[in-house]
């Protein structure tokens, strides 16, 4: 089992490595995008859509290798990667920790917190799984903490000025 942290790289606020697996550079005004890296492949991530909630992503050429579809009302969603079609479903009321499942068999946890030098903590079980698979999904927990994050920020400005 491999425990292993997406961590801001010094001296560069929008890059991020996961040790072993690759890097992370946020792009985009509000970090909407990221080009991931590891060994000699790239990808482009990118969130789609109206208030951002799926992601897509593509390899160098352009050629679409994955997507989050998010749930409507529940966290988590179905992430499709390579082909191979799977879960990130929610593995904790409290916080925003997720498992990536193929079926019944959990590949990794990823526990989210949003912003900061530490945004992601991965916990791999077993055999890694592909290098993109994991960026990708570290890349769209970090999203999903921040979108909770926003909402709960949101949520007590309008319950502190919302009382008359």
């Amino acid at each position: 089992m491999a425990d292993l942290e997406l961590t801001r790289v010094p001296g560069d606020r929008r890059l991020y490595g996961l040790d072993g697996v690759g890097t992370l550079r946020l792009q985009g005004l509000a970090s909407r995008s990221a080009l991931a890296e590891s060994d000699d492949r790239r990808w482009q991530f990118a969130r789609r859509g109206f208030f951002g909630r799926g992601v897509e992503a593509t390899d160098e050429t352009g050629t679409a290798v994955g997507d989050f579809a998010p749930r409507n009302l529940r966290r988590g969603g179905t992430l499709r990667w390579a082909g191979r079609e799977l879960v990130l479903r929610p593995s904790s009321s409290w916080r925003e920790r997720y498992a990536l499942a193929d079926g019944d068999r959990e590949l990794a946890t990823f526990d989210g917190k949003g912003w900061g030098r530490r945004p992601v903590r991965v916990t791999i079980g077993g055999a890694a799984p592909d290098p993109g698979l994991v960026l990708f999904a570290a890349f769209i927990v970090r999203g999903l903490a921040e979108d909770a994050s926003t909402a709960a920020a949101a949520g007590s400005t309008a319950a502190v000025s919302g009382g008359g």
